[in-house]
């Protein structure tokens, strides 16, 4: 009896990475710390205080050891990138509810610098909105130094969308 082969196919696996082994990668905590005067983020600082908000602290994110600023950002120098998913009444009206019982916002935003000036935030439109209702002045966000960001953040966002047509929407807003 001959032996059949099969075809070899040629599709393409997608690769997904191999767990590390605990504590092999990133920085320890002691080396997280970063001084708010650093020259590494001095034009992000300056940029933060020009636009009127304060920085609070600077660090070391732990995974990557990429700066970050931790800031309170006027509300209205912030806005969502123009390509995120369409505001939702009801949840950005139940966020603002939440946040008035506790009178606690702590999730900050993620920031970048907006290219004509101000912050805009991949991930935090509901938040945001939230916040204008309660009539807060200010809002605290995680400003990164990296505008591209916004676009990776963008991409894990468009997994959120509620629906195919919303999702379809975000897609083509990013293009």
């Amino acid at each position: 009896m001959a032996k059949t082969s099969r075809p070899k196919t040629t599709t393409r696996r997608r690769r997904t990475p191999k767990k590390a082994a605990a504590g092999s990668r990133g920085i320890a905590p002691k080396d997280c710390a970063l001084d708010p005067g650093s020259g590494e983020i001095a034009e992000l600082r300056r940029r933060v205080e020009d636009e009127g908000g304060l920085v609070i602290g600077a660090y070391r994110e732990p995974l990557g050891g990429n700066p970050i600023l931790l800031a309170a950002l006027p509300v209205n120098k912030v806005e969502p990138t123009p390509f995120q998913r369409d505001l939702s009444e009801a949840h950005h009206k139940k966020l603002a509810g939440v946040v008035d019982r506790t009178g606690l916002f702590l999730d900050p935003l993620i920031a970048v610098t907006a290219p004509d000036g101000g912050f805009w935030t991949p991930n935090g439109r509901h938040r945001l909105a939230a916040m204008p209702r309660l009539g807060a002045r200010a809002i605290t966000a995680l400003v990164v130094p990296k505008r591209e960001i916004a676009w990776q953040i963008l991409a894990l966002n468009t997994e959120k969308a509620h629906n195919l047509r919303e999702r379809a929407l975000e897609v083509i807003r990013i293009y």
